[in-house]
């Protein structure tokens, strides 16, 4: 599912720098000294992107179990499921270039690229494919440089020209929904109702 997200985004992402190979890569950044550059999956001389966190959207966690809709033939109806959770997922971009001012440019069109479209639906970008998304919002996130260093210490790594993005909303929902009975009637038991007039 966040697999699915980021690789549709990242094919639209190369499709704009417009090199013959894919610039940018999914990838984890912390490996970049550990993969010989002689294998597959060698993250050297490319655009590595890594998410470096996944949190919960607090906005929406209160979602309900059972919910009202209206059904096929017209009637309402009532299903239960469990809330699909929202996530925002933080992508680092990390430009690992041979070549210094390439390494600077490819970053420029990373952000050029997140400026031009920061909003993503279903409408414009079908490789999202069955995900529940209504659409997919990147917000550029600043670091400071004591974040920067915890971030880049974290990966064991040496710094490289990068930026971060916030990625809002990915939903995760594996839950099955079923059926469930409308409330027709609430009945109230023959308890002391006086007391409250």
């Amino acid at each position: 599912m966040i697999n699915q997200v980021i690789l549709a985004i990242l094919s639209k992402l190369n499709t704009y720098i417009g090199t013959a190979e894919p610039e940018v890569i999914l990838g984890n950044i912390s490996l970049i000294d550990a993969l010989p550059e002689t294998s597959s999956q060698s993250l050297t001389d490319k655009v590595i992107a890594s998410v470096v966190n996944i949190e919960q959207e607090g906005s929406l966690r209160n979602l309900p179990f059972r919910r009202p809709s209206v059904g096929q033939d017209g009637l309402p109806r009532v299903s239960e499921q469990e809330p699909e959770i929202h996530l925002n997922v933080y992508l680092l971009f990390g430009s690992n270039k041979n070549n210094y001012a390439t390494a600077l440019l490819r970053i420029s069109q990373v952000i050029a690229f997140f400026q031009r479209k920061a909003v993503f639906t279903l409408a414009d970008t079908p490789e999202l494919g069955p995900t529940k998304l209504a659409k997919l919002v990147f917000e550029l996130y600043s670091t400071d440089f004591t974040e920067l260093n915890q971030l880049w210490g974290i990966m064991g790594g040496k710094y490289i020209p990068s930026v971060v993005y916030k990625m809002r909303l990915c939903v995760i929902q594996d839950a099955a929904e079923t059926p469930s009975a409308l409330i027709e009637e609430i009945s109230l038991g023959t308890g002391n109702l006086n007391a409250l007039s």
